[in-house]
């Protein structure tokens, strides 16, 4: 009898592609989506990139560990985001060319339900004129708009306003919530002294 091996061994391989191409057609694979990094909530400082000026966000939540460009984990915080002025305004792109971001932006993000206060100001760290610091110059009057986000379920602006730092060194505390254990968010006045003074007298975080 002819040796019919061959001819079955090409129908159990036409078998397994026709079945490999039914469980793809199933189950398509996930496209890559890059890192997702979940969060509850976003507070942010934002101020024209047309003026030479860092102005930091500061964050003091239940721990009493305050977060800022020299404490940027804190629990379930991370400062996402530190702007500094014109040393970050132009962005050299991957082909050489360099580009201007639309607005200079501080940002922490809680990622995680924690209990408890949360305090939030912005300290006007640095100011500069034609590339020199102005020192001990009042009367700046920069403007900055403060805002914060709900992310879930729905993404929500919770509080939004606009500020005015008139002197390098000046912090103002623009908002205080206290989220509850199922994530609620309730608004309270903010504490009249600025959430900064306790560690900067203690020359903590310098």
């Amino acid at each position: 009898m002819p040796d019919r091996s061959s001819v079955w061994i090409g129908l159990c391989d036409l078998a397994l592609a026709v079945l490999a191409v039914a469980l793809v057609a199933v189950n398509p694979p996930l496209k890559a989506r890059g890192v997702e990094m979940k969060a509850e909530v976003l507070a942010t400082v934002e101020w024209s990139v047309d003026v030479d000026a860092d102005v930091d966000i500061h964050m003091m939540p239940p721990s009493k560990k305050p977060v800022f460009f020299a404490s940027r984990d804190v629990g379930c915080s991370t400062l996402d985001r530190d702007s500094r002025g014109f040393l970050d305004s132009v962005i050299t792109l991957a082909d050489g060319s360099r580009t201007k971001v639309e607005s200079d932006k501080e940002t922490i993000a809680i990622r995680c339900v924690e209990p408890g206060r949360y305090d939030l100001a912005a300290n006007l760290y640095a100011y500069r004129e034609g590339g020199l610091s102005v020192g001990a110059k009042r009367g700046l009057a920069l403007k900055a708009h403060v805002e914060i986000v709900g992310l879930n379920p729905v993404v929500r602006v919770l509080f939004a306003r606009d500020i005015v730092l008139d002197a390098v060194g000046q912090t103002i505390n623009w908002a205080s919530f206290d989220m509850s254990r199922d994530g609620r968010i309730t608004f309270v006045d903010p504490p009249l002294e600025p959430i900064t003074s306790a560690y900067q007298r203690q020359g903590r975080y310098q």
